[in-house]
């Protein structure tokens, strides 16, 4: 009987959550059931440290699972911003391949950049321009090596920067053309900014060869106006034939001023509606002004087209 109490007198002492009032009394009940039956072979000791045990698991049960599930979690979350630090250090780590260089084909005479006796892209216009989709809209890309190699093999082409990788194009190249061991005709994904870009070429999904080349800032441009010809490209104090291209503005003629970075106009032009064409994409007339533009030296400036204004750039 004095077990007994001293049992009834532990289970008043454990925590309130840990068992309910009825299922104390349960418990307490079989113990003394089984004191009935077993007299002097009862050990309070033992059932104390059962009653222990049994407490442990209810209360574990209990919070130990949301205790686990929240270290997984934090486990998880920790590899993956590691992974994502050590992508971004890799990514600002890059090396990049020797730039490409321009060459001319012994049987054309045509001109081609990158890596004389590998690859290289027919030099249609001098420079790539971020964000325009009109100057890789159409790339003839040259091949040299083993033919057998080459021709009827996937290829891809990939650019990368410090920021992003992006996949320009990909296929099966075709025979060589003009001394070349394969080629293919194109077209790449637009450039989403300027500045430095590797190019790697891969054939049968293994490196061929890779160059770097530098991309421009995109053109100035307005809300219905773009100018169709890097200012980079254009020489100091020499007026430089200039297309501009409008999307909704059907006129005869157009005003367009240099304003230098106080926004004061330096030269007023006057340009002229050349012709329209038909955007493929939409479906709608794109109209081309055509004129004369100059920049007395090297620095930063706006235009106003139509009334319009172009954000800042420079030559």
């Amino acid at each position: 009987m004095r077990e007994t109490e001293q049992i009834k007198e532990s289970l008043k002492s454990l925590p309130k959550y840990s068992l309910s009032k009825k299922q104390r009394q349960n418990i307490l009940s079989k113990l003394q059931q089984n004191s009935t039956y077993k007299g002097k072979s009862f050990k309070p000791a033992v059932a104390i440290g059962s009653l222990s045990v049994i407490l442990f698991i209810l209360v574990f049960s209990q919070f130990g699972g949301n205790f686990i599930q929240e270290l997984a979690m934090n486990s998880e979350s920790s590899e993956m911003e590691s992974s994502i630090a050590d992508k971004a250090e890799m990514s600002l780590d890059m090396e990049y391949a020797a730039e490409g260089r321009t060459f001319t084909l012994p049987d054309t005479k045509q001109e081609v950049f990158g890596i004389e006796g590998k690859v290289g892209i027919l030099n249609v216009f001098d420079h790539f321009v971020a964000e325009d989709p009109r100057r890789v809209a159409k790339l003839m890309i040259f091949f040299w090596g083993n033919p057998e190699e080459l021709a009827g093999k996937d290829y891809e082409i990939e650019a990368a920067n410090n920021n992003e990788r992006i996949i320009l194009s990909e296929g099966i190249l075709s025979e060589g053309l003009y001394g070349d061991d394969a080629h293919v005709l194109t077209q790449f994904t637009p450039f989403p900014e300027e500045g430095l870009w590797q190019l790697s070429f891969y054939v049968d999904g293994q490196l061929f060869d890779k160059f770097s080349l530098e991309v421009l800032p995109p053109f100035p441009k307005t809300e219905n106006y773009t100018l169709e010809k890097s200012p980079k490209e254009m020489d100091i104090r020499k007026e430089t034939d200039m297309t501009i291209e409008s999307s909704g503005k059907d006129k005869k003629k157009i005003g367009v001023q240099l304003l230098n970075e106080d926004g004061k106009t330096v030269s007023e032009h006057t340009f002229v509606q050349e012709t329209e064409h038909i955007d493929a994409s939409t479906n709608s007339p794109i109209y081309i002004y055509g004129g004369k533009l100059s920049f007395p030296e090297k620095g930063t400036w706006k235009l106003k087209i139509d009334g319009e204004e172009t954000g800042s750039f420079e030559n």
